[in-house]
């Protein structure tokens, strides 16, 4: 086998209140156990006021053992405890503690641009003549702190503080007992049939949070570093009658709404089966020229998921999914909620549309205004598209800490709601490897796929449906697991 190095750029779009991010990583240059690239994104804050956070890029590595005449599978390579380093005096290093990668962010307090630097990560072990995949995706610090679930009203199952209409306040005490039995935080008693302890995530402490939903060119990535078994299942998991990673080239692996309303994800080289099993490469080809993973392809478009295929993405990145309840931390922050407010923390909202550039990174709305949202115009645009160099928090639709599209876009698969028991869930990150299946084998959760089904509760609205079901506390819908409901996310990570 040729070694090769990959460099996956997880992220596309445009940072909170912000012009593109043009998040840059080099080529990787490897030396013993350590790995080198260059890294620079535009854009960047750290505040020591209002939201107190910043932003980050989480970064971790994959490897692929090169054996001759046969193909290995990419598993989650561990980072050593210690000797990561970056250049420069903008940035620092955080080691997190499961060694499953770093996040890169700023060492103080300021707004712009991040010159380039250079990061040299070192690795358990020696890399040898492995095969290298280093990948990025931006993340927003949620700082630890109290907040409200609920907003005062009592209809579409919000939270409630008991048994009346008032929002329920999450804080240190509550964090430490745990939330207790459903009629604690919700009037009808529609939560969890089994008390939520203080292992589950309620919001309080600590976390991070994808800026953006998973994109078209992530989830590409990720694809990429399957096995030919596990793509399979990715893809019969789209439709049982789909074509499988044998395909030729240019078959559809998912494009759902099919059209020009959403990516359109493709084989570029077809994988085999027969007498050596490959896995298939896949590519973006939104304008579906034949001419793979272009500007014009699509790359910054959120991707509708099933739940086990968006589970498997989460465990693959290190990360797991968030909850209902820091859903709605992440959308107001410590702010005293307002009824029927959406993610940026207004009841204001704008479906005028104009698109310029469908499907390219420049992507935008030639109009403008508040509240800014794609629910229920039945078509996905680019993540974190309403940012611009002189949106504010509502017109770029950005919640309290900066995170984009919480609503609108694709309904936001949470852990949640009403009449299961989703009490087990913790706040174990993914470890980076999936079972030989292709299932997540730890994310949350000692066995996730039995959590899927029955215990997913979407937020924020979809672009196939607008009304007040997009409301930060509505808790209208369980369930989905369907590509015709725009259902998607993006992961967090506690630490």
């Amino acid at each position: 086998m040729t070694k090769r190095i990959l460099l996956a750029i997880l992220f596309f779009a445009i940072s909170f209140g912000s012009s593109a991010n043009n998040l840059i990583m080099g080529t990787p240059t490897i030396n013993g156990s350590t790995v080198s690239f260059t890294i620079k994104w535009d854009n960047s804050w750290k505040v020591t006021t209002g939201p107190s956070n910043w932003d980050a890029v989480w970064v971790f590595v994959k490897r692929q053992t090169c054996v001759s005449g046969a193909t290995s599978p990419w598993i989650h390579a561990d980072l050593a405890i210690s000797g990561h380093t970056v250049t420069g005096s903008q940035l620092q290093v955080d080691a997190v503690s499961d060694n499953k990668g770093v996040f890169i962010r700023r060492n103080a307090a300021g707004l712009g641009n991040i010159n380039q630097a250079t990061v040299t990560l070192t690795l358990a072990s020696a890399i040898g003549s492995d095969n290298i995949g280093v990948y990025g995706v931006e993340m927003v610090n949620i700082p630890q702190g109290q907040f409200y679930i609920g907003d005062g009203r009592s209809d579409l199952r919000a939270f409630t503080d008991g048994n009346t209409d008032n929002p329920k306040l999450i804080d240190a005490t509550v964090q430490t007992n745990g939330l207790g039995a459903a009629s604690n935080y919700q009037k009808q008693g529609l939560g969890s049939w089994t008390d939520l302890p203080s292992t589950f995530p309620l919001g309080y402490n600590r976390f991070y949070c994808m800026k953006y939903e998973i994109s078209a060119s992530q989830y590409v990535a990720f694809l990429n570093t399957l096995t030919y078994k596990q793509q399979l299942r990715m893809q019969r998991d789209y439709n049982a009658n789909t074509t499988p990673p044998t395909s030729v080239a240019g078959t559809q692996f998912h494009c759902w709404p099919c059209g020009n309303r959403s990516a359109n994800i493709v084989i570029a080289t077809p994988g085999q089966s027969v007498t050596q099993v490959s896995s298939a490469v896949y590519a973006n080809d939104f304008d579906n020229d034949g001419v793979y993973n272009e500007d014009e392809d699509g790359l910054g478009l959120p991707v509708v998921l099933n739940m086990k295929n968006f589970f498997a993405f989460l465990d693959w990145a290190a990360i797991r999914p968030m909850t209902e309840f820091e859903y709605e931390k992440v959308c107001r922050g410590p702010n005293t909620p307002v009824i029927n407010e959406f993610a940026w923390g207004s009841t204001d909202m704008f479906r005028d549309y104009d698109i310029v550039d469908r499907g390219k990174s420049t992507e935008y709305n030639r109009k403008s205004g508040l509240g800014p949202t794609n629910c229920g115009i039945d078509t996905l645009l680019r993540t974190g598209m309403f940012a611009t160099a002189t949106s504010d928090r509502i017109h770029a639709g950005a919640s309290y800490y900066g995170v984009l599209d919480l609503t609108g876009g694709v309904w936001e698969s949470c852990i949640g709601g009403w009449n299961v028991d989703f009490s087990g869930f913790t706040t174990a990150n993914g470890d980076g490897n999936l079972y030989e299946s292709g299932d997540s084998n730890d994310n949350g959760s000692t066995d996730m796929p039995q959590w899927i089904s029955n215990k997913i509760i979407v937020k924020g609205g979809g672009a196939n449906w607008q009304d007040v079901w997009q409301d930060v506390s509505a808790r209208q819908w369980v369930n989905f697991d369907s590509y015709t409901h725009y259902q998607g996310g993006r992961g967090v990570r506690s630490y």
